[in-house]
């Protein structure tokens, strides 16, 4: 069960496209949004953001749209295979090292958020494994493995040839945890809490439950919002091809996890119905609280370390949080959710 907490981010900036991406639900339209065609990306702008979207986000939505989603998205799988060894980070240390402190720190915090968040979702796919219901979704999740370690190594490589820390993975998480704000730990032991009770308990119930904390909320609402407002973060500061090319690869393998979630939901949905409806519900319900309960409360220090790693506070990311989780749903074949994004924004922060 999610904590009584509550995070509060800000307005939603991401592409819808790449949103539908993971899940195949239809885009968002709404009056303030922009489409424009850059460099044969889509853009979609929010206010005054611009976000920009791999088409192959795209490619992922209509994969896990067909007949066999699961056997086609291990083929997308086995067809995207990469390297974290492969990227040149020398114009991207080059920037860094040109930065201001108060910059650097910001960027360096956006890191250790990136590998707290991979270093634990890996450790959490072992229990998803052992409860796997049939060999399909096995199969899926230990794909799964081999991307979330691969994106580890992709983080270390951006701590040694980036940022100058030596040491390996025990450097980076000692540096990583000493960043560690109330607000990423509370999610973390809310998501450990929901996959760990797998240890327990290998029935399906307790399996979609985990699916929904993981897949639809971990990686499809808090991982999305988070990819959208480091990329647009990057446009800020400086000139980072190198970061943008591993948050490009690393998104790809993203939204096919996402997709992974949103097919075996939907599976449940289609054949439980109201019942698993009541699952689904009770683990969104309780993120939710939790989401706006850390938000509120967000302490000044905590709301300046998030402006200045992401350029927004925390009920914009939180915002941005909501919508994309409104967009998982309506992927699963939940379609009676509104996209109240924006009033929660306004409710956190009446100044917007």
């Amino acid at each position: 069960m999610w904590p009584a907490l509550v995070v509060a981010e800000e307005p939603n900036r991401d592409s819808d496209a790449a949103c539908a991406a993971q899940g195949g639900e239809e885009p968002l339209r709404r009056p303030r949004l922009a489409e424009l065609a850059v460099d044969g990306l889509v853009e979609h702008r929010v206010g005054s953001s611009r976000v920009r979207v791999d088409p192959e986000a795209i490619q992922i939505e209509e994969v896990a749209e067909g007949s066999r989603p699961f056997r086609a998205l291990y083929e997308h799988w086995e067809r995207h295979q990469w390297s974290p060894f492969a990227t040149d980070f020398s114009t991207d240390a080059a920037t860094f090292a040109a930065l201001d402190e108060t910059t650097r720190a910001g960027l360096v915090l956006v890191f250790a958020h990136r590998f707290h968040a991979e270093f634990n979702v890996a450790a959490l796919l072992a229990p998803f494994l052992l409860a796997a219901p049939d060999y399909e979704v096995q199969l899926l999740l230990a794909t799964q493995v081999a991307d979330e370690h691969r994106h580890i190594e992709s983080v270390l490589r951006v701590y040694s040839d980036v940022f100058g820390v030596d040491g390996g993975i025990e450097a980076v998480k000692a540096l990583a945890d000493a960043q560690l704000d109330p607000v990423a730990a509370t999610l973390y032991q809310a998501l450990d809490g929901v996959v760990r009770a797998l240890e327990a308990s290998r029935d399906e119930d307790s399996f979609l439950k985990a699916v929904v904390a993981y897949h639809l909320i971990g990686e499809g609402s808090i991982g999305r919002a988070n990819q959208n407002f480091v990329a647009d973060q990057f446009d800020r500061i400086g000139s980072f091809p190198g970061l943008r090319e591993a948050q490009r690869l690393a998104v790809r393998d993203e939204v096919r996890h996402i997709g992974i979630g949103v097919s075996y939901a939907r599976r449940r949905l289609t054949r439980d119905g109201a019942y698993a409806r009541a699952l689904i519900d009770e683990i969104v319900e309780g993120f939710e609280a939790l989401g706006h309960n850390l938000v509120e409360h967000a302490t000044p220090d905590v709301v300046d370390r998030f402006v200045g790693a992401y350029g927004a506070a925390p009920a914009t990311l939180w915002a941005e949080v909501l919508r994309q989780l409104h967009l998982r749903l309506r992927s699963i074949g939940i379609n009676d959710v509104g996209d109240d994004s924006g009033a929660t924004l306004r409710r956190l922060d009446p100044t917007l």
